[in-house]
């Protein structure tokens, strides 16, 4: 059982050396870990397609890259649990996960989350850089659109458990803008689709890391993980569902509308940015009228 002092809160106050040990021992678990996947899945590949060439199938044709991004989010869920529950001996309440205590904040967050990815659609319609294009392939699209439901939780709640719910607390023992600025930058590292430095690979990582910054700050004001779980499901949802109902046409100004990434173009940062104001405006809304935003104690 967890002390009685234990709480979900992110700030908190231990010794900054405890805070570089707990990074490091979970880098260090990360790396070992996603490089014997990334290695294993590499020496599968080939294995892999002849099978599916016996069948007749296309071959997967991964890179290392591509293998390694895959099996980073299985690696991320090994070490989490091997640092929280086999190292540190805590549950993963005292690291702001608690669900069924915050359905409220994470129902606010999936709410405003959509709002902010129809807002991105209507100014992509409206200034003709996309439009309606649903996939002819029924089958892929019910399945995409039904069975990814869950999926978006899953990967949601796993990342803000590694980014905000454990790196960014322990960072917090340094400094929280610190905390904010290198989780933000590790999650836009983690997520970009390709390593390129022209202006499209710049916009994107640009807008990976403002949405990371933003989850951060609505888990340091909100003391808890859901409300940034709603929203990274939805912008998850969003971004895989989207491809597949909506086609970008991709003109000279998509670098303000952006692609079908979402966050590449300068509009969707205005959004992301009206999206935190929202966030920071309700959590003190709820403290005026409550007293407190008094959440469970883990």
């Amino acid at each position: 059982m967890e002390p009685a002092s234990a709480s979900p809160s992110l700030r908190v106050h231990h010794p900054c050396r405890s805070g570089w040990t707990a990074i490091a021992q979970f880098a260090l678990v990360a790396f070992f870990v996603g490089v014997s996947l990334t290695l294993f899945g590499t020496l599968l590949q080939p294995l892999v397609n002849q099978l599916l060439h016996h069948f007749g199938l296309p071959p997967l044709g991964l890179s290392w890259w591509r293998i390694f991004r895959r099996c980073a989010s299985i690696a991320a869920g090994i070490s989490l649990w091997v640092c929280i529950r086999a190292i540190e001996h805590r549950s993963f309440r005292w690291y702001g996960f608690g669900l069924l205590t915050a359905k409220r904040e994470f129902a606010f967050g999936l709410a405003l989350g959509v709002t902010a990815l129809g807002s991105m659609l209507a100014i992509g319609l409206l200034s003709g850089v996309c439009r309606f294009a649903i996939t002819p392939d029924g089958v892929r699209l019910w399945r995409t659109v039904l069975l990814f439901v869950p999926a978006a939780v899953l990967v949601a709640a796993l990342e803000e458990l590694v980014f905000r719910g454990y790196l960014l607390r322990h960072l917090s023992t340094l400094s929280t803008p610190l905390g904010v600025l290198l989780t933000s930058a590790a999650y836009a590292a983690v997520h970009v689709k390709e390593l390129s430095f022209a202006a499209a690979g710049l916009r994107e990582l640009f807008g990976l890391f403002l949405l990371g910054g933003v989850l951060a700050v609505s888990c340091i004001v909100t003391r808890h993980l859901a409300l940034a779980m709603g929203l990274h499901a939805a912008f998850a949802y969003g971004a895989r569902v989207n491809k597949l109902v909506i086609e970008f046409t991709v003109p000279p100004g998509s670098w303000f509308i952006g692609t079908s990434r979402l966050i590449n173009g300068v509009a969707s940062w205005i959004v992301l940015l009206v999206v935190g104001a929202v966030v920071l405006w309700w959590v003190q809304s709820r403290h005026r009228n409550r007293g407190g935003l008094g959440y469970e104690q883990a």
